[in-house]
């Protein structure tokens, strides 16, 4: 076959007999796309995707792309998000939505996906945009003064520097301002009040990137809506617009549950007026898109298209789902099918080719083939099978989140590191190294024989400044305490500094003496050298289904290099919530099972331990290695058995409680150890695993450390691997800390329902619990609840977590027993009652339950109406409000550190 004859034979399809008019087509969830290309194929003008759920108008946008690569040209879909007038709980939509409106009204977007609260909103109106949007130009005459005050007018903020949409700053005669309708801010400088020049430039960096002609800055939101506000259509010129709905039945039930009293009219009235281009796609399998349940008359012209529909759409995957064997597939070849065999990437094509050498397809009689689609297709009228790794391997496919923000992946896979210089802030105490410690009063632009430069201020004791030239800042670093109490400020000219560095370095030479004598330890002790690499290791990292981090990547090779040694491997993980640290894991608990030996994985909550038998079965799936778990989800009887075959060597990765270092338990070849979230562990239990330092390779897992292991991994006791790289496209949480209200429970829960979302609810009284559940309904009638404690009968608790897991509760009211690694990527809102009670540690555990995929997410700090905070709870307040940055959690750490103090560690 020739190249990519499978793209023609599909676009042939796809341009045959297009559905128009009042037509229905069934859907198969999983040959959704190919059927979506089709409904959208042809016309002119732009297409609206109208979908039930936000979540589902996502995955559109993050898909089609791909899809549409086959064709002619690639179509990056703009998303339209939800949002209301007066939103507070969703800022981030503000931007996306106004630049959503701005590139309808301007005939810039080719497909636009929306769900059907968003497509039901009211939208200010057109002329509004018009008279708010100031289009910009290299030459043209503007008085800054009023170019700056109409700025504000336009609901932007006025920063100090500009980092996201929505901000301008202003230095003398340059403005920076960043338009929500721009990928990048510019950079306007004036000449008097002409405009000399207009450059793009990266927030990361703060550095230009080109020069620009011209430059829209368009409002910050769309929350202009005046009572006569318009309706989405009116953005398209002359609503020359083609609709596309997927479900209209379940669109109908969402906007009757979740939307305004206008929301259902508007909904049907659109559709009936846009009737002639109208296409609906149904899933046979939703009763929902053929009966809404309801006699309401304003659902009777969408019903009414039901009559016309003209068949089922005849593309089928049969079984797809399950793996696919060679005879299926020769099977095809047999009937004259033409058969395309799609890889991932070039490793994935590789891997295609030696199955086909191995099951005895002859390369001639398959296409073989690279594409990022997510999963294959069988067109029967064309005989065409289009298969992928999904479908041969059942492997995972491996995707961005949003092909259109390639430029933001690539700056959130940077790793901010250890913190530096940029992590001061005005008012923080800092150390010289020839001065001692001083206070940062932030920076400041002196003037000497005419040359003017920025120079960092530093206040010492007796209000003696001293001024740091820039190129002298790898002098000063952030003061970092290990004990309690505000540091005193060093006296310039004093011996103090200079007798304390004295001690500093005596100090570390007896360190260095006792880490000598550890060492010596360990290397007295030789424990078991894993061999290198082999293809099967190879293969597992390969199947992992996301982009791999850098930091990921060397975290892997610093662990896999200590098991390969004779030595005892000691190492601390330390990584943010979400940033991947059970992969890294995953890897080398393979190593070490591939080596013949046995692994055991210790977490500190049954519930943590369920999740982590979840993913490890999922995926070790594709290998011939027995995992087990040993918990109180476990009967005596099968707790008998496990430890039974653990001592025979017939269980290779065990994953449990504290249950799994309790003196009953023997295994035949333990290899390896892993801890994770170790800071939930007791002085007893780390005692124990002590005496297996000595001879058996122990990895740990954190995201925030406690204070004496992070110093005795700085100072070099153990090893540390750092995971600072956040995933592609990861959002920060957005953190809100405000007093208890029910109006702002409510809505918050209310909001992320809405979306598709789920939410914990965090209450950490169980004698309360039931009553907290009861009241939140009341707020919340429409939503499903659920409780889940530490308490609670084991199969009732496990019932629990699993119908989260699947979607069948929107609120989990729950206890700290969410603390630890739960990974629920469509829960996105957590609210915390009583967050003075915690500690810094697990309110960032806490915060990282939620935020786990590409969807903004909200944490909710909940205080007391009426109770003033003491110091040390407004400093863990103050510092989880302050560190919402992505790989927060080591600085986090940092400042309990310097909260709580280290201890003596020798």
């Amino acid at each position: 076959m020739k190249p990519s004859i499978w793209k023609k034979e599909l676009n042939s399809w796809i341009s045959q007999d297009r559905p128009s008019g009042n037509t229905f087509l069934n859907v198969d969830p999983d040959s959704f796309y190919p059927v979506l290309l089709r409904a959208l194929h042809g016309g002119s003008g732009p297409v609206m995707i109208i979908v039930p759920r936000l979540s589902i108008a996502e995955n559109i946008s993050s898909n089609l792309p791909v899809w549409t690569e086959l064709g002619d040209k690639a179509v990056f879909p703009v998303l339209i998000p939800e949002t209301e007038e007066g939103d507070r709980f969703m800022p981030e939509n503000e931007f996306q939505r106004i630049k959503a409106l701005y590139m309808a009204a301007s005939g810039q977007g080719d497909i636009f996906v929306a769900s059907a609260i968003s497509f039901t909103s009211p939208v200010p109106p057109l002329d509004s945009l018009g008279e708010n949007t100031i289009k910009l130009s290299q030459g043209m005459t503007i008085s800054l003064k009023d170019f700056t005050k109409k700025l504000v007018e336009m609901d932007y903020d006025d920063e100090i520097e500009v980092n996201v949409p929505g901000e301008f700053a202003r230095r003398g005669g340059i403005i920076d301002v960043f338009s929500p309708g721009s990928g990048n801010p510019a950079r306007i400088e004036f000449w008097g009040d002409e405009i000399s020049s207009i450059r793009t430039f990266s927030t990361e960096t703060q550095l230009s990137l080109e020069n620009v002609k011209e430059y829209t800055v368009i409002p910050r939101s769309s929350f202009t809506a005046e009572k006569n506000s318009s309706s989405l259509i009116s953005y398209f010129k002359g609503g020359n617009v083609r609709i596309v709905v997927l479900s209209p039945g379940e669109c109908l039930s969402h906007l009757q549950k979740f939307g305004k009293d206008s929301s259902l009219e508007n909904f049907t009235g659109t559709l009936e007026k846009l009737a002639d281009r109208t296409v609906s796609l149904l899933d046979p399998a939703d009763s929902s898109s053929y009966d809404t349940g309801t006699d309401c008359d304003c659902m009777s012209p969408v019903l009414e298209l039901r009559k016309t529909v003209s068949g089922e759409t005849e593309i089928t995957y049969g079984n797809l789902m399950k793996k696919l064997t060679a005879g299926q597939i020769s099977s095809w070849l047999a009937s004259g099918y033409r058969i395309a065999l799609l890889g991932s990437g070039e490793s994935g094509r590789d891997r295609i080719i030696s199955w086909c050498s191995e099951t005895g397809i002859s390369r001639d009689s398959v296409e073989i083939d690279i594409s990022e689609i997510s999963s294959g297709f069988v067109l029967p009228s064309s005989k065409l099978a289009v298969l992928t790794e999904k479908e041969l391997f059942l492997m995972p496919h491996q995707r961005f989140a949003n092909f259109a923000s390639m430029k933001k992946l690539k700056e959130s896979m940077k790793s901010k590191g250890v913190p530096t210089l940029a992590d001061i802030e005005e008012g923080d105490h800092v150390v010289h190294a020839s001065y001692g410690i001083g206070l940062f009063k932030g920076l400041k632009t002196l003037t000497e024989k005419g040359v003017s430069q920025e120079m960092l201020q530093i206040e010492f004791a007796d209000n003696v400044t001293v001024s740091v030239p820039l190129w002298h800042a790898d002098m000063v670093s952030r003061y970092t305490s290990i004990g309690k109490g505000m540091p005193v400020l060093s006296k310039i000219g004093g011996r103090k500094w200079t007798k304390s560095k004295i001690e500093a370095i005596r100090s570390v030479r007896g360190l260095a003496i006792d880490m000598l004598r550890i060492q010596a330890m360990r290397t007295h002790n030789p424990g078991f050298a894993f061999p290198k690499d082999d293809s099967d290791q190879h293969t597992f990292e390969g199947l992992f289904r996301f982009p791999e981090t850098p930091d990921q990547r060397k975290s892997t090779d610093e662990i896999k290099k200590d098991m390969c040694s004779n030595m005892p491997m000691d190492r601390l993980l330390c990584g943010d919530v979400g940033y991947g640290k059970t992969e890294v894991a995953m890897r080398a608990a393979f190593k070490a099972v591939n080596s013949g030996k046995q692994v055991a994985i210790l977490v500190p909550t049954t519930v943590l331990a369920q999740q982590h038998l979840y993913t490890f079965s999922e995926r070790f799936a594709e290998f011939p290695f027995i995992i087990d778990m040993i918990s109180r989800f476990r009967s005596q009887s099968e707790q008998k058995k496990i430890l039974q075959y653990l001592t025979e060597g017939k269980i290779d990765i065990i994953i449990g409680t504290h249950r799994l270092i309790q003196s009953d338990i023997k295994f035949k070849n333990l290899g390896l150890i892993i801890v994770d979230e170790e800071q939930r562990f007791g002085v007893e239990h780390k005692e124990r695993l002590k005496h297996m330092r000595a001879t058996v390779d122990i990895l740990t897992m954190t995201a925030t450390p406690i204070p004496r292991t992070l110093y005795m991994s700085m100072t070099g006791i153990r090893d540390l691997s750092t995971i600072m790289t956040p995933p592609g496209l990861r959002l920060p949480v957005q953190t809100i800390v405000c007093k208890y209200d029910d109006k702002h429970i409510s809505d918050a829960i209310s909001r992320e329902i809405q979306r598709g979302g789920q939410v914990f609810y965090l209450h950490n009284r169980i004698g309360s619990i039931e009553n907290t559940c009861k009241k939140l309904k009341s707020l919340v009638p429409s939503a499903n609840f659920a409780i889940g404690h530490g308490r609670m009968p084991e199969h009732e608790l496990e019932k629990v977590m699993m119908d989260f897991l699947d979607g069948k509760t929107d609120v989990l009211v729950s206890t700290t027993i969410i603390e630890s690694g739960l990974d629920i990527p469509n829960a996105n809102t957590i609210i915390i009652e009583r967050a003075d009670r915690f500690g810094l540690a697990e309110l960032y555990q806490l915060r990282g339950r939620v935020g786990r995929w590409t969807r903004q997410a909200y944490a909710y700090l909940l205080l007391p109406p009426h109770t003033i905070l003491d110091g040390t709870v407004r400093e863990r307040i103050s510092a989880i409000r302050r560190y919402t940055h992505l790989g927060a959690g080591f600085k986090l750490a940092l400042r309990d550190l310097e909260i709580r103090g280290a201890g003596n560690i020798l």
